[in-house]
């Protein structure tokens, strides 16, 4: 258990905290930020080049749609957790429970105006995976077995994990095709340095109605691409040396952005744009879990783990005498025993998101848009809305407010601002300004911020 909890560590360590949920930021609206781009390709900038190194563009977002913090306390009067609330917490959650998330750390950036458009380069080292569980795990804990009686009513668990850090070198063009259709689009070439994710993952706990004898089923499958230091030998993981730098560059992949804005006339306008259309080959130091119940004896029943129950003897030693308690481990290891083996060469697929937006120009400082936005996951499809105002000011100072509405969670208020300092920018923004003060009680958050060298066009 330890060398899988390094095997996870390892494989999650930069992305821990988060979700690449919707990925909807107020810099997506922002005008004069450069990193509209990130999400339409196609937007005109109005800048002659732009350049960035190292902290040019951070993005830090998670989603926890049903996983609350207050739903696991009761709380005395002056608000402060007084006692567990398992059963409350189990009861608000869905029968499928999404955790998102994602990073994006740009460390280079340099766009250059070139005949009717804008040519771009980027770097990115970049996270992002989601995990799935259903409901059963924390009824189960919450209720016990007692809640789950008969051959056809379970407690079942699942869980799915798709996770993945990679490197992103972007090369795209952005052009103006007439005054009123501009086009962009951006080829990403990919280099995976770690994934972990599940084919299956899968347990049943049965409850006998009559003598309360327990039946357990299980089914692991999990696949991942690890660096170099972890091995599998003899159906166990080994860890030999340190990192090397040839992990960086083991698994490629492909992706590719579009994007196309049409100006209906001075006032409106509307946008539809793909991002992360794409996969990585993962074909590196590949690891596969199995799992299922091992015939090792008496407890064995067509692939099934059987206990009847223990004498109360038999529960005594179990407490008190070491020895005992370990022969019991001992056997149960022989039944539930987890193989790891080289595995052979898989690909994965990254989020890919959809965006299609209307924008209204009051004039030319002051816009308002409305955007419906999804994302392609290893766990389904996730929609959101976006409504959104951004204006700029005093050709200085440019802000924008959001209001986004996804499933189980209406309270996401955004906040952007961004100054110029001659000819550096300056941003902060985030999709929740909420979750700035309840952390732990909102379903989603991204943070954006940055500092950015942009020349204007001498024209």
């Amino acid at each position: 258990m330890k060398r899988l909890l390094v095997v996870l560590m390892t494989a999650l360590w930069t992305t821990f905290g988060v979700v690449k949920a919707q990925e909807v930021s107020p810099v997506d609206f922002m005008r004069m930020n450069p990193y509209q781009m990130n999400s339409n390709p196609s937007a005109d900038l109005p800048y002659e080049s732009v350049m960035s190194l190292f902290v040019g563009n951070f993005d830090l977002n998670y989603m926890t749609p049903t996983f609350r913090f207050d739903n696991l306390f009761d709380f005395d009067y002056w608000g402060r957790p007084k006692a567990w609330n398992l059963r409350k917490f189990a009861n608000s959650l869905d029968v499928d429970n999404v955790v998102g998330f994602s990073m994006n750390e740009n460390l280079f950036t340099l766009y250059r105006r070139l005949g009717n458009g804008m040519l771009t380069f980027g770097y990115n080292l970049r996270a992002q995976g989601d995990f799935a569980v259903n409901d059963g795990l924390f009824k189960l804990l919450a209720y016990g077995n007692s809640a789950y009686v008969g051959e056809d009513h379970p407690a079942t668990i699942k869980l799915n994990l798709n996770a993945q850090q990679f490197q992103e070198f972007a090369v795209g063009y952005q052009y103006n095709i007439t005054e009123e259709l501009s086009v962009g689009g951006r080829a990403k070439f990919l280099l995976g340095f770690t994934n972990i994710k599940t084919d299956a993952f899968e347990a049943q706990l049965f409850t006998d109605p009559e003598s309360y004898a327990l039946r357990v089923k299980e089914h692991v499958a999990m696949k991942a691409s690890l660096p170099g230091l972890i091995t599998a030998n003899n159906g166990a993981l080994e860890m030999d040396g340190g990192l090397r730098f040839t992990d960086l560059f083991r698994n490629p992949g492909f992706g590719v952005d579009l994007g196309a804005q049409y100006r209906f006339n001075e006032h409106f306008s509307a946008v539809a744009a793909v991002q992360d259309l794409g996969f990585i080959h993962w074909g590196g130091n590949n690891i596969q879990l199995k799992s299922d119940i091992n015939d090792a004896g008496q407890f064995y029943d067509e692939g099934s783990f059987v206990f009847e129950g223990m004498e109360f003897d038999q529960m005594r030693q179990l407490f008190s005498d070491a020895a005992y308690r370990e022969q019991v481990l001992d056997t149960l290891k022989q039944y539930f025993q987890w193989e790891f083996s080289p595995a052979g060469d898989y690909n994965t697929m990254l989020n890919t998101g959809l965006l299609l937006r209307g924008n209204y120009d009051v004039d030319s400082h002051n816009r308002f848009s409305l955007q419906g936005n999804g994302q392609f996951t290893n766990n389904g499809f996730r929609p959101s809305m976006t409504m959104a105002y951004s204006g700029s000011f005093f050709d200085k100072l440019d802000v924008c407010a959001t209001y986004t509405i996804m499933k189980h969670s209406y309270d996401n208020f955004g906040l952007g601002l961004a100054g110029s300092f001659g000819i550096f920018q300056c941003y902060l923004a985030t999709s929740n300004v909420i979750g700035l003060f309840k952390p732990l009680n909102v379903s989603a958050m991204d943070i954006q911020m940055g500092i950015v060298f942009c020349l204007r066009s001498k024209k």
